[in-house]
């Protein structure tokens, strides 16, 4: 049947006889947004310790720079396809704009929410949200131009889910805003849900109810087709459900969506899988493209596992029975934490792979100039198919599996090693090295797709040339064969599987070598990796204890027993004895009514994080040594949160591998073999570098108003140039923000808890009751704090949770300003907050983020000691002022433990207040000046200065050890 020309949807009509672009035209010039991704993308990886939230980026830029802008592109291909009608060229310019356009917005999106602008980035979101629904309402006019279309349920399919992505869009526009628990884990876990299984899941399985046979060279009869595309509103329901559910904190609820959409996939499933059957065993006229047939069945793969990952979490992250509403509402937070272990497999392993296998058929027939052109363009974009394609899914394998510390997925990670590396070896030099060889692997589409290029280009001026022809290359598609060349020139083979010869095995063989040998690369040259199998790890039955004593053998019994998490930092029971070769499974139950805790233990193992009044079960292995376990959370265990566990009968010798503590541990981001490492070894950074975040306006703020909210919460920051800690800010900085307030103001302050961890408030410039307004704030709610300013000076707030060493060296403090009646005026007027950082030495998140260390607590020894929330900020952007103008400076010591000695090099105070009154004036009879403002740690004042010469000061605490960890700020004076 012949295509019908469908007339332009809104753009102007081509003047009278232009020449039609061709088809590949103007796929060439949408297509340029795509490619643009890419390169984005392959730099953005290259780069990404220098990016804040690197991880959102480069997820967003998979999700929906490369696969939205895909989407439009390919689906309004697919439309004009199957239903067999083409718009007209007057049109296409429309088509790419928006795709420009839509690039565009998703760039506004990403900045606004790399530099934590909020109100940018609901601006792209909208933007974005418009552009695809712009893109949907073309898809449907289409539907309606058509006549009798035959596969109209594919492109319903895309409008449909074109419509889900605005709303996901619009929850991810709230996050961006920060809401408090237990929203924030709800939204975020039903944004994940409706852009991945919504808009590009149901996208996805449209698509391959035709792509997939014809990359397969094989036929889905319309009928079958039809019947099967049942399952897309079984999906689309199941996943409202699931959305549902997480919205509503609803455990059976979520359960049951995503039990319905995992159905319906399965029978998707299987109907491509008999297809590939079907391919297999029939003889093909031109060879089965190679490498976009294994990337788009591996990624349907993937897609099956993820979404069965997902339901496993989903049921048994929550901590309630599946028949039962979640009890606790910070328990789909916590789920929405842990589905970011299945990133990987859902963008690359996916959604990457899925794009990537597509583009590699498309583009070379998209290009046309004949059936030997096409088979040159598929030829090149298949080099090397099989080892790309392994290697690529085998790297994706070993990162989702290490990821997890169950039975299953930890098998799997040892099949697929062939025994040679645990979970726990695979650190961060590991990660690195396979990372480069997966990203070389989707690097090599970009240069392939250049390749391919050439290589149509050549075939088809080669076919010109063989018919006498002239040079140019044809016109359209297909020119060739009207000139009397069969457009069909290859002979018939044999089927897919026999194209799997000895080249393909080796290019697997090496495939598997090349990773495999990288990974054992990287355990040995990473310690920690090395370290984690041969201090042993207490799981593998009848290992040995790593320092040459006899080896447990396991007896083949289960001891179980109940730990219960109490509200007073303790484990009850704290030590647990078991009988050498036992299996030790632990229960572990949350009694504390107010904070979340977990369980874990020096071999890996670990509870997960458990809220409270829920429970939780912990598989510690066969038992051949003692153990130590602690709580995870930030100082809980310094606290006294330590559980022995003891191997009654093992040999001596076999003492806990975990000697020195290790404050802080995340199991997922520890590096197991530092255990030994010195606690109290220095972290430090190179002050010659500037830091990657904006320095902090150190300018006096203007007067609060009568009421102030402030959020309590844990997130990764910058202290110093490329040291990143585990913090817990106020309003999302280290250091809170500055509040200045006059004498006798009423504040009314809500602090507002959007952390996993209890938090709290205590405002030293206030008189209250220290029982009513300073106690715990749990997860997700807020307390209302009654501020009265009645003293003058510069007051400390702080979190008084304990430990408060703790959260005050996490970021959690700030400052009250209350001028004194009658203050002199000054012409420039700033603020400097002194602490300090202790950082654990290898504790680490996985993205570097350093752990809070209790025992440099204990020990006083801080890595850094810093003004306002960074150790370098003022010396790459110093205060500035003028010579002659009188420059007032308010400096606190915020502590929590060391005291600041504030000097400034170069000039002299002729005003000093503390601690509520002035021990200097500019007019005092004995005509003095002071050289240092001595303060304590809580204690605070201003000086004032003038200065008489240009030129760069120094302010810094004259204690020099503190100076040089980072106290010190540089003003530039200009005349």
């Amino acid at each position: 049947m012949a295509s019908a020309r469908v007339p332009s949807l809104g753009s102007p009509p081509s003047s009278p006889g232009a020449r039609p672009k061709r088809r590949a035209s103007w796929h060439r010039q949408a297509s340029r947004p795509i490619i643009w991704w890419m390169a984005a993308l392959l730099i953005s990886v290259g780069v990404h310790p220098l990016i804040p939230q690197y991880r959102w980026l480069l997820v967003h830029m998979v999700t929906l720079g490369l696969v939205t802008t895909s989407i439009m592109l390919w689906g309004q291909h697919f439309t004009e396809a199957l239903l067999k009608t083409r718009l007209a060229e007057e049109s296409r310019p429309t088509q790419v704009r928006r795709l420009w356009i839509h690039t565009g917005m998703i760039a506004v999106t990403m900045i606004g929410m790399v530099a934590d602008l909020p109100v940018v980035t609901v601006l792209g979101a909208v933007g974005v949200s418009a552009t695809v629904l712009w893109w949907a309402g073309f898809l449907i006019q289409q539907i309606r131009a058509a006549v009798a279309p035959r596969f109209a349920f594919v492109i319903r399919t895309y409008a449909t889910a074109a419509m889900l992505l605005p709303i996901g869009a619009a929850l991810g526009a709230v996050l961006a805003f920060s809401p408090g628990e237990p929203w924030q884990g709800r939204l975020l876990l039903a944004h994940q849900l409706v852009n991945i299984l919504g808009f590009l899941g149901l996208t996805a399985c449209a698509t391959l109810f035709t792509l997939w046979p014809t990359i397969l060279r094989t036929r889905m009869r319309l009928e079958r087709a039809q019947r099967t595309s049942a399952m897309l509103i079984v999906m689309l329901v199941g996943l409202l459900i699931a959305v549902g559910g997480a919205l509503m904190n609803n455990v059976l609820m979520g359960a049951a969506g995503l039990v319905l959409y995992l159905v319906g996939f399965l029978v998707i499933a299987s109907e491509l899988a008999r297809l590939a059957v079907q391919s297999a065993r029939q003889k093909h006229a031109a060879e089965v493209p190679l490498f976009p047939a294994l990337s788009m069945g591996a990624g349907i793969v993937w897609f099956a596992g993820t979404l069965v990952a997902l339901l496993v979490m989903w049921i048994s992250h929550t901590g309630a029975p599946v028949g039962e509403a979640a009890a606790s509402p910070l328990n789909f937070s916590l789920l929405a934490s842990t589905v970011k272990a299945l990133t990987v497999p859902f963008v690359v392993g996916f959604g990457l792979q899925l794009l990537l296998g597509a583009m590699s058929f498309l583009m070379p027939t998209i290009m046309g100039g004949g059936a030997r052109a096409v088979q040159a363009g598929l030829a090149e974009m298949s080099r090397l198919a099989v080892f790309r394609v392994v290697a690529l899914n085998l790297a994706i394998a070993l990162f989702a599996l290490s990821e997890s510390d169950a039975l299953l997925p930890r098998a799997l990670f040892l099949g697929l090693t062939f025994g040679t590396g645990a979970p726990e070896q695979f650190g961060s030099v590991s990660r690195i090295l396979v990372s480069l060889l997966a990203l070389l692997v989707l690097a090599s589409f970009i240069v392939l797709m250049k390749r391919m290029v050439r290589a149509s280009v050549r075939e088809r001026l080669q076919q010109r040339a063989d018919l006498g022809m002239p040079a140019a290359p044809p016109t359209q598609t297909g020119q060739l064969a009207q000139a009397g060349r069969p457009a069909e020139t290859a002979r018939p083979t044999d089927s897919a599987a026999t194209n799997l010869n000895r080249r393909h095995l080796t290019g697997a063989v090496l495939a598997v070598a090349s990773v495999l040998g990288l990974s054992a690369m990287g355990r040995a040259a990473d310690p920690a990796a090395t370290g984690s199998a041969a201090s042993g790890s207490g799981s593998s039955p009848g290992a040995g204890t790593g320092d040459g004593t006899a080896a447990v053998l396991p007896t083949g019994r289960t001891t179980s027993v109940t730990v219960r998490a109490k509200d007073t930092m303790r484990f009850d029971p704290d030590r647990i004895t078991v009988p050498a070769g036992d299996e030790l499974v632990i229960t572990v139950i949350n009694d504390d009514p107010t904070q979340i805790h977990d369980l874990v233990l020096d071999t890996g193992a670990a509870s997960g994080r458990i809220s409270a009044g829920q429970r939780a079960t912990l598989k510690a292995g066969v038992i051949d040594r003692s153990i130590t376990g602690w709580c995870s959370i930030v100082g809980h265990r310094s606290m006294g949160m330590e559980l022995q566990i003891v191997a009654d009968g093992a040999p001596s010798g076999t003492e806990s591998s975990s000697d020195s503590r290790t404050e802080g541990h995340s199991h997922h981001g520890a590096e197991p073999g530092d255990a030994g490492a010195d606690p109290l070894a220095r972290v430090t950074a190179d002050f010659g570098e500037a830091p990657s975040v904006t320095a902090r306006d150190p300018r006096m703020p203007e007067p609060v108003g009568p009421a102030l909210e402030i959020t309590a919460g844990e997130k990764e920051l910058e202290i110093a140039p490329g040291v990143m800690m585990q913090a817990m800010p106020f309003n999302g900085t280290v250091m809170g923000p500055v509040i200045r307030a006059d004498l006798g103001q009423e504040i009314a302050v809500t602090v507002t808890n959007r952390g996993a961890m209890e938090h709290s408030m205590d405002f030293h410039a206030g008189t209250v009751s220290p029982s009513v307004y300073m106690q715990g704030i749990k997860p997700g709610a807020s307390l209302h704090y009654p501020l009265t300013t009645d003293h003058a000076g510069i007051w400390l707030y702080h979190c008084s949770t304990m430990p408060m060493t703790h959260h005050l060296s996490g970021g959690m403090f700030g400052a009250v300003i209350v001028p004194p009646r009658g203050i002199a005026a000054a012409d420039r007027e700033y603020v400097l907050v002194q602490s300090e950082h202790y950082l654990s030495p290898t504790e680490k998140s996985g993205t570097g983020a350093h752990a809070i260390s209790a025992d440099k607590i204990h020990a006083e020894r801080p890595d850094f000691t810093v003004f306002n929330g960074h150790a370098t900020q003022y010396v790459h952007e110093p205060l500035t002022a003028k010579v002659g103008e009188r420059i007032r400076i308010w400096v606190l010591a915020a502590g929590p433990t060391r005291s600041l000695s504030f000097h400034v090099v170069g000039a002299v105070f002729d005003t000093v207040f503390k601690e509520g009154e002035y021990l200097l004036r500019p007019d005092n009879p004995n005509g003095g000046g002071a050289q240092a403002l001595d303060l304590s740690s809580a204690q605070g004042g201003f000086v004032e200065m003038v200065f008489r010469e240009p030129g760069t000061y120094t302010a810094v605490n004259h204690a020099f050890a503190d100076m040089e960890r980072g106290a010190r700020a540089l003003i530039t004076v200009t005349q």
